[in-house]
């Protein structure tokens, strides 16, 4: 390795340390935040998407099952419109946008006390073909991309929240 990569290095290092760089994933104790995610039970949710929201929820912060003993239980709300944007001379829509909105609350299981509340949005838009059977599917890969981000999202927040708590 030579001088100059070592001292690019350096000064790296040095911008970082400047700059308030704090991981993400270690809260304030030294506690690895995954490990406090791991405790969160996901509460079931309504509606079709709400149930793709769950599952994806339940992989991203219960990867291992869900906990034996859950400290937190995460409720969710979801709402989810669409609407037709592109239209031609006679009045046939071509494109269609697919708003889904979610709504959480982190809860303690053993005060009952409401840790966190937030809300979170997800738009993507698709074409809408001739054939019915095309329609159907670009409005579910639509819903299917919209419910990742919303999982991922919540994923989001609920790190940066135990990052910061520092209990």
């Amino acid at each position: 390795m030579s001088s100059f990569s070592r001292c690019l290095g350096i000064a790296y290092l040095l911008v970082l340390a400047g700059c308030g760089f704090e991981p993400l994933y270690v809260d304030e104790s030294g506690r690895v935040v995954s490990e406090e995610i791991a405790h969160i039970r996901v509460a079931g949710i309504e509606e079709r998407i709400g149930q793709k929201v769950h599952n994806l929820l339940l992989d991203r912060l219960n990867p291992r099952g869900r906990p034996a003993a859950p400290r937190y239980t995460l409720s969710v709300r979801t709402g989810l419109s669409t609407s037709e944007l592109g239209l031609q001379i006679n009045e046939v829509a071509t494109r269609a946008k697919l708003s889904l909105n979610a709504s959480f609350v982190l809860t303690d299981d053993r005060s009952g006390r409401v840790l966190l509340k937030g809300n979170v949005r997800s738009i993507n838009s698709y074409n809408i073909p001739n054939s019915q059977y095309a329609k159907v599917t670009a409005e579910a890969d639509s819903a299917n991309r919209a419910a990742r981000e919303i999982s991922n999202q919540i994923k989001s927040r609920l790190e940066i929240y135990f990052s910061r708590k520092g209990s």
